[in-house]
């Protein structure tokens, strides 16, 4: 006998809202204790219940805790891996300014130039994304929604964008 689909669709909605309401906030302040930023720890938590959403048909009731603590654990560290890179981009970015505070207006203009064309180069989606949350200030979770993917796509556009733009600024200077 086999079961209907919406009462199956059903049972794994109700199993969704129990993890949901059950694990929320510990797993809130399990994510605080690796990355000390209210936001973005919503942002794991967001993504961390999406994923579960997805794949509700599949959830096991007797191993969801550790299921998501450990999905949890990795979107942590994923964030600070990316986070990382970000601050050393940021530094080079920072020491590399310092250095154009010497150069030319000229030789200025013409790094200017370079970078904008490098920024150009990328891929539409790519350059959307940088765009959006480098130069327009926009949260990863805004450009996600707009886009309508998720804030970890974002952050993989982030990180292509920063490789390719790291890769072909290094090429020119050489």
């Amino acid at each position: 006998m086999t079961q209907d689909p919406k009462h199956k669709d059903l049972i794994a909605e109700k199993n969704f809202n129990s993890a949901y309401n059950k694990y929320y906030e510990q797993l809130y302040y399990y994510a605080y204790g690796f990355i000390e930023d209210s936001e973005t720890c919503k942002d794991i938590l967001g993504d961390v219940f999406e994923r579960l959403w997805a794949n509700k048909d599949k959830m096991l009731t007797n191993t969801i805790s550790s299921y998501l603590y450990s999905c949890v654990r990795h979107e942590c560290i994923d964030y600070i891996r990316h986070d990382q890179t970000t601050r050393k981009y940021a530094e080079s970015v920072l020491k590399a300014a310092e250095t154009e505070a010497l150069s030319t207006p000229e030789e200025l203009d013409e790094r200017i130039c370079i970078v904008r064309k490098a920024i150009n180069e990328l891929p539409e989606k790519t350059r959307y994304v940088l765009e959006e949350c480098y130069f327009n200030n926009k949260k990863y979770q805004e450009v996600a929604d707009s886009l309508n993917i998720s804030s970890n796509a974002i952050k993989k556009h982030i990180m292509k964008a920063f490789l390719i733009l790291r890769e072909k600024l290094s090429v020119t200077k050489s």
